[in-house]
């Protein structure tokens, strides 16, 4: 039986003057014209003169025929061009070159799919930085790096991120360094299902005051993406590492596996207002009580699609550190960003 909402169409559509030569056969018989769009997801897109565009399930569509090329995608991969000139049964006869005509089956091909857009890196550089001249005498620097490169099934994501702190005794005129981190790390998502993925990173960092000549972890697990849309991300991960702790002091160092977990979560309120939270929990099975707690979280505030201002909070909890350090370190942020 003929659905009312399709007759209106059909109505609509053969009542219109001919501006487009492409035709549709309907299996009741009925024949619409205008220009073939697409014929993706199980349904025919024409666009006619009148109405405009219409969708039509491709379950009731005989054949079709075009004035133009199509470009034809076949379900094992293969891809050609041609005009395509009426069939039977759900099928199309496509003139390909240099191929000769072939029968194509319209419920399983897909025609004029859009190219995939290149993959392209996304990110934002952060930058912040204070000068205290008077009683105090200080200089601080911050630079961030964020990147990600996201394709249908793998994400590729860079960080960086560089720390720099100088004061000076007026007592004394002795200057000392109150900060100097610097951190890189690289890590592959391959997303095996829709919502979850093997994970492969890589993190180097190096704390001066804290004497950590350098800190590296390398490791791979599972990831899980519980949201992942325009206005929020949240993921969680669980895996396996090796973790290295060299020292600058007589400290011992840290050459042992890990167990890893680690919870990412990006929201945009609107245009404007935004909030992010990354934290990872290492548990390093050098000791009983051997933990790395990492966490950066804050606010941003869109001024153009481009720039912004950021305020975050990075915490870092060690629960064993260098010999004479303090376990945490708490630092406040207030930076200016530019998005690419």
């Amino acid at each position: 039986m003929r659905s009312p909402f399709l007759s209106a169409l059909v109505v609509v559509a053969l009542a219109a003057s001919p501006a487009f030569g492409d035709t549709v056969k309907l299996k009741n018989g009925d024949v619409l014209t205008g220009k073939v769009v697409s014929v993706l997801g199980g349904k025919v897109v024409l666009l006619t003169d009148a109405a405009g565009e219409i969708k039509i399930d491709v379950a009731q569509v005989e054949s079709l025929s075009t004035d133009a090329p199509i470009t034809v995608a076949l379900p094992g991969g293969a891809t050609f061009s041609g005009k395509a000139a009426m069939g039977a049964g759900g099928n199309i006869t496509v003139e390909g070159e240099g191929v000769g005509p072939q029968s194509v089956a319209l419920a399983t091909a897909e025609i004029n799919k859009p190219a995939k857009p290149p993959r392209e890196w996304t990110g934002s550089i952060v930058g912040a930085a204070t000068f205290t001249r008077g009683n105090t005498y200080t200089n601080t620097v911050s630079i961030d790096v964020d990147a990600e490169n996201r394709g249908e099934i793998d994400r590729l994501t860079f960080l960086a991120f560089y720390r720099a702190g100088r004061q000076k005794d007026q007592a004394t005129g002795i200057t000392s360094t109150s900060e100097r981190r610097v951190g890189l790390g690289l890590k592959y998502d391959y997303f095996f299902a829709e919502k979850a993925y093997w994970y492969a990173n890589i993190n180097a960092e190096k704390n001066a005051v804290a004497a950590i000549d350098l800190r590296f972890v390398a490791g791979a697990g599972v990831g899980w993406q519980f949201i992942e849309d325009d206005s929020t991300k949240l993921s969680a991960e669980a895996g396996a590492s090796w973790f290295v702790e060299n020292y600058s002091d007589a400290t011992p160092t840290v050459d042992d596996m890990a167990a890893r977990a680690a919870l990412h979560f990006d929201h945009k309120f609107n245009d404007v207002h935004s909030m992010f939270d990354d934290t990872e929990v290492l548990k390093v099975f050098n000791g009983p009580r051997d933990y790395l707690v990492r966490t950066k979280g804050g606010f941003r505030q869109a001024f153009t699609p481009s720039f912004f201002s950021q305020e975050w909070v990075e915490y870092y909890w060690d629960s064993t550190p260098a010999t004479g350090k303090k376990r945490q370190d708490v630092t406040y942020y207030l930076g200016i960003g530019w998005t690419f």
